[in-house]
């Protein structure tokens, strides 16, 4: 009985210590660190919703880049860092891709973190080289099998979700082509805007302002909804090919975060994203507010693992 009673004292203590935690969260500046470097959608991301963040919980956010490695070297000092609430990192597409890629993790994408909530998607792109006669994905898909597999399109490298949203679509609709990986997004436009390259999958963010000078042509828009900023661009889905593949962004944390803090800092972004200065900014990287609680954000990554890995294993695809 005695034992019993040990047990029910201190189970209601801590429950009282972890109510008075959360209540005094947070008393020092909270570390956020970043997968990517200053100045990209990562970053701008965070740093958007930290601003709006630091102001509600009273506390500064010091913005920790680390890039490298795809990614890599942030996830690792976030998944050994203590799980005090102290420690948010943020968690992007190549957070579940890494791990689909067969890459050699120091940790366990599932199981080493603590996903938040989910704050924005990228839509991605299928762009084409004006000299094109296409101004439709069904007229891309016409074209491309024209061509007898010899059409060429340009990523932002090999194992993107660019490079895969594409294998994906060929796959859907059909036919074969040329895949030309590029270190980034940025030299993959300027060779397709150069004639290099005929198409493209690219995030929005990025092909604006070619697309604004004529020099490339979007065809359609492969996220589940039309974008805000590009209205008149169907999706993937309404011309007739299933397939919607956003890049995406959100706030996660060390494995073993407080529950309470999770809630608490999940309603936090819900609140932020929704914020009319908040959506404006979001939307000047070429993003879209997309908010979702722990469980779905948790539920949302095991989903991306699990949809990419076959593709990768069906087109071959292999990174170092």
């Amino acid at each position: 009985m005695f034992d019993w009673c040990r047990i029910v004292v201190f189970a209601v203590l801590a429950l009282a210590v972890g109510s008075v935690c959360a209540q005094s969260y947070p008393s020092r500046p909270i570390r956020w660190i970043i997968d990517f470097p200053a100045g990209g959608a990562s970053d701008t991301l965070a740093r958007v919703v930290g601003e709006k963040l630091a102001q509600s919980l009273g506390q500064q956010i010091v913005y920790d880049n680390r890039p490298g490695a795809n990614g890599i070297i942030a996830y690792s000092i976030a998944a050994r860092a203590p799980a005090d609430g102290y420690t948010l990192v943020v968690l992007s597409t190549p957070f579940p891709l890494n791990a689909a890629l067969g890459r050699k993790l120091p940790y366990d994408t599932l199981k080493d973190f603590t996903p938040i909530s989910r704050i924005a998607d990228y839509p991605n792109l299928l762009v084409v080289h004006p000299s094109l006669p296409v101004r439709s994905v069904k007229e891309f898909i016409a074209y491309v099998k024209s061509k007898a597999g010899a059409m060429t399109y340009a990523s932002s490298g090999t194992g993107s979700v660019q490079h895969l949203a594409m294998e994906q679509f060929r796959r859907l609709a059909g036919f074969e082509a040329v895949h030309v990986p590029y270190a980034g997004s940025a030299p993959a436009l300027a060779n397709l805007a150069g004639g290099h390259v005929e198409s493209a999958v690219t995030i929005l963010i990025t092909a604006t302002p070619h697309l604004r000078a004529g020099r490339i042509r979007a065809v359609g828009i492969m996220s589940a909804n039309r974008s805000s900023q590009l209205p008149e661009v169907p999706t993937l889905v309404e011309s007739g090919v299933p397939l919607a593949a956003p890049g995406w962004g959100g706030m996660g944390g060390p494995p073993g975060f407080p529950k309470q803090l999770i809630k608490r800092l999940s309603a936090e972004v819900a609140r932020i994203v929704n914020l009319p200065d908040v959506r404006e900014r979001i939307a000047s990287v070429g993003a879209e507010p997309h908010h979702s609680g722990p469980e779905q954000f948790t539920a949302f990554i095991r989903s991306e693992l699990e949809r990419w890995r076959p593709i990768i294993q069906q087109a071959g695809v292999k990174v170092d």
